[in-house]
């Protein structure tokens, strides 16, 4: 394994291209998915290209995933990417939208502990998850409340940021999934405010 100084293994650039190649499958599929257009055997394409991706899991987990498309946050995202202990996976999983949100978060739970330790960013029914742990395992309730308090508000942030544009943006939904899109974003990608999903007996 091709370790770095600080333990991190480094990706060849073939093994990043396949991993990128990888995810991208798995992002098509998903929208595929979403939208109704997916069949058994997109499906079943996408999981074998990912069976036959010849490289060893524990690297792929632990090595640092900087998204393609993460430009001028390539740096700061590297920054909380190495936050992320063995075994998590470095990697965040929410789109470009979020980035700076994402950012800005480490950034204030850095000023109220420098140290922390990231353990999984990412969309989850539609809005940010951001589940981090203090340096300490004795830190005071005090800074655990006011740390809680600043991923509880990136989390409502998100409910009114496009992830995919950082536009504004509202709760959508297709039949499954949930994002939060801006309308032009929510049109492209098959969802449709999430009010317009319910039904009128729980509205």
């Amino acid at each position: 394994m091709n370790d770095g100084d600080d333990g991190i293994p480094e990706l060849t650039e073939s093994e990043r291209i396949r991993i990128q190649a990888t995810e991208s499958d798995f992002a098509a599929m998903g929208d595929a998915l979403r939208n109704g257009t997916a069949t058994p055997e997109d499906v079943e394409g996408a999981f074998a290209r990912f069976m036959s991706l010849d490289i060893d899991p524990q690297k792929r987990r632990n090595a640092l995933h900087i998204p393609a498309d993460a430009g001028p946050h390539a740096a700061a995202i590297e920054t909380i990417l190495r936050r992320i202990p063995d075994g998590w996976g470095r990697w965040i999983s929410l789109d470009a939208g979020w980035y700076p949100l994402v950012i800005a978060t480490d950034h204030r739970l850095a000023q109220l502990d420098p140290d922390y330790v990231v353990h999984q960013i990412k969309e989850k029914f539609g809005t940010l998850r951001y589940y981090y742990w203090p340096s300490s395992d004795d830190a005071s309730p005090d800074l655990l409340d006011a740390m809680d308090a600043v991923t509880d508000e990136a989390e409502r942030a998100s409910a009114v940021i496009c992830e995919r544009c950082g536009e504004p943006g509202v709760p959508q939904r297709t039949r499954y999934w949930a994002k939060t899109l801006c309308f032009v974003c929510g049109d492209i990608l098959g969802y449709r405010p999430a009010k317009q999903h319910e039904h009128p007996a729980d509205q």
